[in-house]
């Protein structure tokens, strides 16, 4: 999903119809994974107009609930998904990995890093 100002992108999402994550995919398989929200500049809605179209999105595809993961140190972003109805759920963090790759496409190195997982029930 993007969300565009004018001509120019100011905001990305991707919807996935189940989640990255084996632990989560285990507990919770019928689940839309929120992921990669990234909005530049932050602070003018538009993490949050992301947020409820992709949840719309489920909605339409008859996903019950929606889940993200958030940097366990990205207060920010917590407190939005929060405000916006998602809570921690019970079963400890996840760890995001990623391939980092130069702009060449070289690889470079694996990237991990320790995520709050949040839940919102959509139906």
């Amino acid at each position: 999903m993007l969300a565009w100002r004018g001509a120019k992108v100011v905001g990305r999402a991707t919807l996935l119809l189940r989640s990255r994550y084996p632990e989560v995919r285990s507990v919770l398989p019928e689940l839309a994974e929120i992921n990669a929200l990234e909005v530049r500049p932050q602070g003018e809605g538009t993490g949050t107009a992301l947020i409820l179209a992709a949840e719309r999105e489920a909605r339409h595809r008859s996903v019950p609930i929606a889940g993200l993961a958030v940097d366990i140190t990205n207060d920010r972003a917590q407190r939005l998904y929060e405000r916006l109805g998602y809570t921690m759920w019970a079963r400890g963090l996840v760890i995001d990995r990623w391939m980092q790759r130069a702009s060449d496409g070289q690889v470079l190195g694996e990237q991990a890093v320790e995520c709050f997982y949040l839940t919102k029930q959509l139906t």
